[in-house]
């Protein structure tokens, strides 16, 4: 039984295990290939051992220790074609120093979120080595989805501050990442891929991005652009919140202090408060009138314009609730009313569709990870393959 393991501790059917040495924290093989018994290119047995040579290979761990393959390759002179034969095994790839399951071991961590230096750790390898593998893999871009989901994330790589991520809205894989968010990058970019590509998406997700319409306008006239619901909604949010900062300016400290601590539920919907909130509700929104009436425009926002289930319904809520704002003269809702006056259709259309970049904003917290763990990768090829090998 132990002669059969020892045989086989390789998994490899061309190489012979001759001996195991072990220390503290090293273990050697002493191995062999196989004699080799006709020439591969004749088919002649007239062939002779021309030379030998030992080869040091780097395998997985083994007992938790470190692993080294000594393997000793012969070549072969044919006698009858006169080739000379290098004894070939399916253990090492040819011009490497590392085993085959070793590269596929460290190829399968790249899925998780180890940084570079811990994976070379894990698997007694230096750290210029593992970023060696990285790079000889090959990811390459998925086919355009029929729901496109865009946005930016801080990625901090290469040359520039933001990267752009692209999203299937449905399988929620992730098709790529564009190195910058810039808009010459991104018109370039789609620019390289077929048109028949191109206008296979139907739906196209963003936020309320300047640069992502244009991009949107160029390269995909056919599909129905978007506005991602967290991003129209937090410009009612942002109003309120503005109103509230400027009144509190003029309020003794104590209430100031009070009214900054609790400002979530003035933002958070009447409805999802219980009894005790809606008393503080009601206690802040008796220090001034303006916030009433920011608060009472974010409510029927809310209880108005979000419950409705089609574009034509929403479009006919919106402009009545955009009248009310200009009535109200509240100087921090202008900046909302000019927002959803640019995004109506996109805004409206998103009552129709029920897609956003929430599985895009999950995948961003991955990468963030990621991104902490391994202390930011300044090149941005490595990082965009992390990014498209995690699971």
């Amino acid at each position: 039984m132990q002669e059969y393991n020892t045989i086989n501790l390789l998994a490899c059917k061309d190489v012979v295990v001759d001996k195991i040495k072990e220390s503290d924290s090293l273990v050697v093989i002493e191995a062999q290939t196989k004699k080799l018994k006709s020439c591969p290119y004749c088919g002649s047995k007239h062939i002779w051992v021309h030379d030998h040579r030992i080869q040091k290979i780097k395998d997985t761990q083994m007992y938790g220790k470190k692993c080294i393959i000594k393997l000793r390759k012969t070549r072969y002179n044919c006698k009858c074609c006169g080739k000379r034969i290098d004894s070939k095994t399916e253990l090492v790839a040819k011009k490497m120093t590392m085993t085959k399951r070793l590269i596929a071991s460290i190829t399968r961590e790249f899925r998780e979120f180890y940084s570079i230096k811990s994976i070379s750790r894990r698997y007694s390898v230096s750290t210029s080595t593992v970023t060696r593998v990285l790079s000889y893999l090959s990811v390459e871009r998925k086919s355009l989805p029929k729901v496109l989901l865009i946005d930016e994330f801080k990625g901090d790589s290469g040359s520039y501050k933001y990267q752009c991520s692209l999203l299937d809205g449905i399988t929620h894989e992730i098709i790529d990442i564009v190195k910058s968010r810039q808009e010459n990058i991104l018109l370039e970019y789609f620019k390289n891929i077929p048109k028949k590509e191109r206008d296979n998406v139907e739906i196209f997700v963003s936020d309320m991005s300047k640069t992502f319409k244009n991009i949107k306008n160029a390269y995909f006239k056919k599909a129905v652009h978007i506005a991602d619901k967290y991003h129209f909604v937090r410009q009612v949010s942002w109003g309120l919140e503005n109103v509230r900062k400027r009144i509190q300016k003029d309020i003794p400290a104590e209430i100031r202090k009070y009214l900054k601590r609790s400002k979530s539920i003035l933002t958070k919907p009447m409805t999802k408060l219980n009894d005790n909130q809606k008393r503080e509700a009601a206690l802040m929104l008796e220090i001034s009138e303006e916030i009433r009436l920011a608060y009472g425009l974010k409510e029927s926002f809310y209880q108005e314009v979000l419950v409705q289930k089609n574009k034509e319904q929403a479009l006919c809520k919106i402009n009545v609730w955009l009248e009310i704002c200009k009535k109200s003269k509240l100087k921090e809702f202008r900046s909302c009313i000019t927002a959803f006056t640019n995004w109506i259709d996109e805004i409206t259309n998103s009552f129709d569709y029920k897609h956003s970049n929430g599985a895009l904003e999950g995948k961003h917290t991955k990468i963030k990870t990621l991104k902490r763990n391994s202390f930011g990768m300044r090149n941005f090829e490595r990082f965009r393959k992390r990014i498209m090998l995690l699971d």
